[in-house]
Formats: structure tokens, C-alpha cells, sequence
């Protein structure tokens, strides 16, 4: 695909996102909720560039490669035809998810990033503390540069074992580790995947009863989650939704 015909695309989407959450706003709430929610988003926009340079620094400070988009997702061996584009998660918006994170210890908890792309979350998880951060994708173009960036982030920050995994295959076929488990989605996938994903978490509780949170950062199939039994929500936002098992 052209750039140019990937930039308006992208234009169209942020401007279609846009519309939409101003509308719902606006369902919600009113004029003054979209106008709320309008002052916002362009609040962020004109905040972008600040973000952006941020994230770029972050590049440099350990010689990675993590910005940009895929512009296909890679569906071959997939089992459901679902896969969504990588897509970076904004710095900002990491954090700001970390904060609402029922956990005090991130040490005490693996990270699992289902749909890793290019392994941005896994860098920021592993500032974060968490032990072990593993990453999940099933495009080994993408698996190929996280794995790269997990060796580059090691090197660089002087670690003395390996923090990071990036493990290529389909997420409806990885087992969770048996510890306390942050799960991260960046809406990797669609319904189908998630759901079988979702039957994986709960077997997995079932077997090895602990602590386990879902990050679901853009959750646009949040309601397969919110169905399930063995998950509680505890806090959400117009970005994300935080779950946790429920016993």
C-alpha cells in the first residue's frame, strides 16, 4: 500500500473514532458531555507530538524498534480469521492503565501481552517490574522484531537474566503460566479468538486457582468478558477495562 493511501486511511479512522465517541458522549450525556468529550480528544491531539517524541526517546534509549503500524495483520495458520493490525499503545496510556491495576507488587505477577506486535508493552511492562513479561504473536514478521527489541532492551539495561519472551504462535493456543497473571490486550483480535482465548482463562483459573487480571486496553469486544462468570470487572475507562478473577 502507497504511504500516502496509509496516512489517509489512517486520518479516516481517527476521524470515524472521533465522530463516534463524541456521539456516544452525546447519547450519554448530552451536549455538555460531548463537548466534554471533544475538548479531550483534541486535548490529546494537540498532546501527540509531545507523546510521540517520548515514545521515540524510548527507542533510543534502548536502540528498539517499536513504533510504527502493520498495515496487515498476518492471518496464516490462524485459527479464526480475526487478527487486527499492531498498533503501538501510546506511553501515556500505559501508565495511566498501570495505575488502575489492582496490584502492589508487580514482581509478583508474570505479564502476558496476547498480540505483542513489535513488543512496545512488553518493554514498558518490564520497566514496570513485572517478572517474567512474555509476549504472545502469531505474525513472525512482528515476533521476529519484538524478540529483537526483548534482546536489545536486555543488553541495554544491563539485566542479568532475560526479562523478556516473545513466543510465536496462535494466542487460542498458548497456556498461561500457573502464577498470579496480568493478561494485556491491546484489542489484538476479534470476537472469535477472544472467546476462545477467554474458555483458555477460565480452564486455566479452574486448574490453578490465583490471582489473574485482564488489561483490555480498546476493548472493543469488552461484552465476551463481561459474560463470563469467572471474571468481575473492577474499573474501566473510555480506553480500557480492568477485570480480575472473580473467586
Amino acid at each position: 500500500m502507497p504511504p500516502y493511501r496509509h496516512l489517509s486511511n489512517l486520518v479516516r479512522r481517527r476521524a470515524i473514532t472521533f465522530r463516534n465517541a463524541v456521539r456516544a458522549a452525546h447519547d450519554d450525556g448530552g451536549r455538555p458531555a460531548a463537548v466534554r468529550e471533544a475538548a479531550q480528544l483534541f486535548g490529546e491531539l494537540v498532546a501527540r507530538p509531545v507523546r510521540r517524541q517520548r515514545e521515540r526517546r524510548l527507542d533510543r534509549a534502548f536502540n528498539l524498534d517499536t513504533a510504527g503500524l502493520s498495515v496487515d495483520a498476518t492471518t496464516t495458520a490462524a485459527t479464526f480469521d480475526d487478527a487486527v493490525a499492531y498498533s503501538p499503545i501510546p506511553i501515556h496510556h500505559f501508565r495511566t492503565l498501570m495505575r488502575q491495576l489492582p496490584v502492589t507488587a508487580p514482581s509478583d505477577f508474570a505479564f502476558v501481552d496476547l498480540g505483542c506486535g513489535k513488543g512496545r508493552t512488553l518493554i514498558l511492562a518490564a520497566e514496570h517490574g513485572f517478572r517474567p513479561v512474555v509476549g504472545v504473536e502469531l505474525d513472525a514478521r512482528l515476533s521476529a522484531v519484538g524478540r529483537s527489541n526483548a534482546f536489545a532492551y536486555a543488553a541495554a539495561s544491563n539485566h542479568s537474566e532475560p526479562v523478556i519472551a516473545v513466543v510465536t504462535t496462535d494466542a487460542v493456543d498458548y497456556t498461561l503460566p500457573p502464577s498470579p497473571t496480568v493478561v494485556f490486550l491491546f484489542n489484538p483480535f476479534g470476537p472469535d479468538t477472544l472467546s476462545a482465548v477467554l474458555a483458555n482463562l477460565e480452564r486455566s483459573i479452574k486448574e490453578h486457582p490465583r490471582r489473574l487480571i485482564v488489561a483490555y486496553f480498546n476493548p472493543v469486544h469488552e461484552q465476551v468478558l463481561a459474560d463470563s462468570p469467572a471474571l468481575r470487572r473492577t474499573s474501566n475507562a473510555r480506553h480500557w477495562s480492568i477485570y480480575e478473577s472473580a473467586s
